[in-house]
């Protein structure tokens, strides 16, 4: 997964999940987690996970 940081102070962690060999949003939720836990500072309403890429604005 990807980690990145928006101007508005969100954190979006974003990847592809394989759902022939996960279930996406169990994955998810799991990632946030450990994230969270490993980040125990970060407001964990700021903290996001995408399935897919995440594009920071449109000149990405």
């Amino acid at each position: 997964m990807e980690v990145s940081h928006t101007l508005d102070g969100y954190w979006v962690l974003s990847g592809y999940i394989d759902p022939e060999h996960e279930e996406a949003q169990t994955t998810m939720a799991k990632v946030k987690e450990q994230f969270i836990r490993a980040n125990p500072l970060i407001d964990s309403a700021k903290v996001v996970v995408v399935n897919g890429e995440f594009k920071h604005g449109k000149d990405d």
